[in-house]
């Protein structure tokens, strides 16, 4: 090749006798040089010949840094991202968190991108980490705002199924997923979708109708709803309201009328309500006039459950009277009771009163009688007869020491100086 890189078959490095082409004319050769097989290149080997490119690092010489962060191409994980260059656990997701696409688990392989956690592991592979997962093994729920066992993804789709109270007939019902009241922990099902819960136990918008999407309300309890229409696309929408099924024409009234009139009073249950029924009583006659050639003739006339009147106001006089009789009995035992509690409670104090006074004569008595013992020892003493005085518990002074003999006489000062009941008496 000639010296002049610009002529014929020219030299783009004339003076390295290992390099002549320049691909990517960045300066480094195409000619790729590794004489120690270390896989680096040496001298000026374009490791990104066909490249352009500025690195001076031997392993990446002449490859470009695309995004500018600082490394080459080759070696950027991310090389068309500023901020991230790295994948240690290779999930996609750089290593630098300083930014928000920065890997939440760097060490550990992951593909979370929900709830700003990004790769975490995600089992079920709905977007959402395992550790913020409400249902880390189910890929169609993850939050479970309420509590209730049930994600808030709700879904669902219609099916026909068979009424099995009208036999070749069906009606369209829901297929659900998730839960249809997110924010109601005691609502999540809501099959015929009129908005009104499928649990009947649950304080908000129990629904007496499950399975039909026209009735929910049941004021007095008879099987009848209380709607006569609804509109089925709610009061946005275009289409017209329409009749409800089967509605209650006495919806304050409990009734099981099924013929016309709906949960009205039928007491012959002939499903016929009573107010159209000429014969209320009769359940074998529907329809008919109880007037003109044709009227009907009614074979019962009147309840025939009915109790007499005259029997039950006996009944009730007799237990009446039967109560009065055992509410007086059950007076007086009680007032005898107060009376006998009474008298026992005034003999208690009697009897309290006189042994007080006993106890009081004794102590009375154990006193006088100490007193003229004392009187007989000091008589028996002056007179010499100790002998006398010991036989009364007197004993001689020698043979007492100084300190009790002086503890006696105080205690006999003491007692001299307590006046007596006689002393008393004579105030």
């Amino acid at each position: 090749r000639g010296d002049n890189p610009n002529g014929f078959n020219g030299d783009a490095f004339w003076q390295d006798p290992n390099q002549w082409e320049d691909t990517d004319g960045d300066g480094y050769g195409d000619n790729f040089i590794d004489e120690d097989g270390d896989g680096v290149s040496e001298g000026y080997s374009d490791a990104c010949p066909t490249v352009f490119g500025k690195s001076t690092d031997a392993i990446t010489r002449g490859c470009s840094d695309y995004d500018g962060d600082g490394f080459v191409d080759p070696i950027d994980a991310f090389w068309e991202d500023p901020f991230q260059w790295a994948d240690a656990d290779g999930d996609g997701y750089g290593d630098n968190t300083l930014v928000p696409s920065g890997d939440d688990c760097a060490d550990v392989f992951g593909k979370s991108y929900e709830n700003n956690r990004r790769g975490c592991p995600d089992a079920d592979l709905d977007g959402w980490a395992d550790v913020d997962d409400a249902f880390p093994y189910d890929t169609l729920q993850w939050v479970d705002t309420d509590g209730d066992g049930w994600g808030d993804n709700y879904a669902w789709f219609n099916e026909s199924i068979a009424d099995l109270d009208n036999p070749g007939e069906f009606f369209q019902v829901r297929n659900q997923s998730g839960d249809a009241f997110p924010t109601v922990p005691d609502q999540w099902s809501d099959i015929d979708g009129d908005g009104w819960g499928d649990n009947q136990t649950s304080f908000f918008q129990p629904d007496a109708f499950p399975l039909q999407p026209s009735q929910w309300n049941d004021f007095d309890g008879d099987g009848y709803g209380d709607n006569s229409v609804y509109d089925p696309d709610g009061e946005e929408g275009n289409m017209t309201p329409q009749p409800a099924f089967q509605p209650d024409s006495c919806r304050k009234e409990y009734g099981t009328s099924s013929l016309e009139e709906f949960g009205c009073i039928d007491s012959d249950a002939d499903g016929r309500a009573d107010v159209y029924d000429p014969c209320p009583w009769d359940p074998a006659i529907t329809n008919g006039v109880l007037t003109g050639p044709e009227a009907v003739t009614c074979a019962v006339t009147s309840d025939p459950n009915a109790v007499d009147e005259s029997s039950d106001n006996a009944a009730s006089l007799i237990s009446s009277s039967n109560t009065l009789i055992f509410m007086t009995g059950a007076i007086v035992l009680l007032l005898g009771l107060i009376f006998v509690a009474q008298v026992a409670k005034a003999a208690s104090k009697r009897k309290a009163s006189v042994e007080r006074a006993e106890e009081r004569k004794v102590n009375l008595a154990f006193s006088e009688e100490e007193e003229r013992r004392l009187a007989w020892i000091d008589h028996y003493v002056a007179a010499g007869q100790l002998d006398e005085a010991r036989a009364l518990g007197w004993t001689e002074p020698a043979a007492v020491p100084q300190w009790k003999q002086h503890e006696m006489q105080e205690a006999a000062a003491t007692q001299a100086a307590i006046p007596t009941m006689l002393d008393l008496d004579q105030l």
